[in-house]
C-alpha cells in the first residue's frame, strides 16, 4: 500500500516537474518573441530616419505609423510599450574639407520599452537602435496634440532632449482623438547645415494630420525666423506636400492666397514639393501658431 502510495506521489512530482519545465520554457520563448518584435520596430524606425539622412536631397521626408502593441503567447497576449527618441553629442572627428575644424556628430537613440501607467516607475527597456549623424536632431514633443496647443511649445527651440509616442492610447476608447500613433522624419538642409526633425502625429485625428503638421510645424519657424510679412513663405521643406499613392483621390484645399492644394491621406508615402503658403496662410489654417506673429485671416 505504502509503495503504491509513494508511486503516485512520484508520478505526480514528475508531472508538475514537466508543467514546471513546459511554463518556463513558455516564459523564455514569449520573452524572446517580445524582445524580436521590439528590436523589429527599433530597428526599422532607427533605419527610417538613416535613409532620409543618406539622401543627397535638400529636403527630405517619409512618415510611418506605429503598431499599437506587441503580442506573444498562443492567445497573442498584448504588452504595450513606448516609442521613445533620444539625442545625446555624438563626439567629434576631423573631417577633410573642414579647414581643421572638427566635425560635431550627433546621436539618436530609438528605444523601445514597456509601457508603465505610473510616471515615477522606472520603464523596462526591450530594445533599442541608434544612428550617429553630422545632422542636428529636433525632438517634437507630442502633447501640442492632445492639447492642441501652439507647436511652438512643443518645439522648444529645437532643445528637447527625449519625447515619447505611446501608440496604445490612439486605439483606446475615450481618448484624445488626436493621440500620436505615427512620426514624420523630415530632413532639411540650409547652407550645408543638416537637420532632421522627429515631428510626431497621429492616423486618427485631423484629416491628413501627419501632413499637416508639418505645415503647422513650418508655420512657427516663421516666427523662429523672425518673418513678419503676410507674403513671407514658409520653407520649402515644410510646405504642403503632395501624394505619390497611384489611388489616392486627393481632397482640394483653397488657401487665402487663391492656393489649391492637394493632401494626402493619414498613411501612405509622400514626398515634399513647395506650393508658396504664406504667414497669411498659415494663419487662417492655425491660428495658435501664428497669432503672435501678428497675423491674422
Amino acid at each position: 500500500m505504502l509503495g503504491f502510495i509513494m508511486s503516485k506521489m512520484q508520478m505526480l512530482l514528475f508531472a508538475t516537474g514537466i508543467a514546471v519545465v513546459a511554463l518556463l520554457f513558455y516564459n523564455f520563448v514569449s520573452g524572446v518573441s517580445i524582445t524580436q518584435q521590439a528590436q523589429t520596430i527599433a530597428i526599422a524606425n532607427a533605419k527610417l530616419v538613416s535613409d532620409q539622412l543618406s539622401n543627397d536631397l535638400l529636403c527630405s521626408d517619409k512618415f510611418t505609423s506605429i503598431p499599437d502593441r506587441l503580442t506573444y503567447g498562443m492567445m497573442n497576449e498584448p504588452v504595450f510599450y513606448d516609442l521613445e527618441f533620444s539625442k545625446q553629442p555624438g563626439g567629434s572627428a576631423s573631417v577633410s574639407g573642414t579647414n581643421g575644424t572638427d566635425q560635431v556628430f550627433n546621436k539618436l537613440i530609438v528605444r523601445v520599452s514597456q509601457h508603465n501607467n505610473n510616471p515615477n516607475s522606472k520603464k523596462i527597456p526591450l530594445a533599442a537602435d541608434s544612428l550617429v549623424s553630422d545632422a542636428e536632431f529636433v525632438l517634437v514633443d507630442p502633447n501640442y496634440l492632445l492639447e492642441m496647443t501652439d507647436i511652438g511649445v512643443a518645439y522648444n527651440g529645437g532643445n528637447n532632449k527625449v519625447i515619447t509616442i505611446y501608440p496604445r492610447a490612439a486605439s483606446k476608447t475615450g481618448v484624445a482623438s488626436n493621440t500620436p500613433n505615427a512620426f514624420v522624419a523630415l530632413k532639411e538642409v540650409i547652407g550645408g547645415r543638416k537637420t532632421m526633425y522627429i515631428i510626431p502625429c497621429s492616423t486618427s485625428g485631423e484629416p491628413n494630420n501627419c501632413v499637416r503638421d508639418v505645415l503647422r510645424l513650418g508655420c512657427h519657424l516663421l516666427e523662429v525666423d523672425n518673418k513678419t510679412s503676410q507674403t513671407d513663405l514658409v520653407r520649402s521643406c515644410f510646405n504642403i506636400s503632395t501624394n505619390v499613392v497611384d489611388n489616392f483621390v486627393p481632397t482640394k484645399v483653397t488657401t487665402t492666397s487663391g492656393l489649391v492644394s492637394s493632401i494626402v491621406p493619414s498613411s501612405g508615402s509622400y514626398e515634399v514639393s513647395t506650393k508658396a503658403y504664406t504667414l497669411r496662410d498659415c494663419s487662417c489654417l492655425f491660428p495658435e501658431v501664428t497669432s503672435a506673429s501678428g497675423g491674422g485671416c
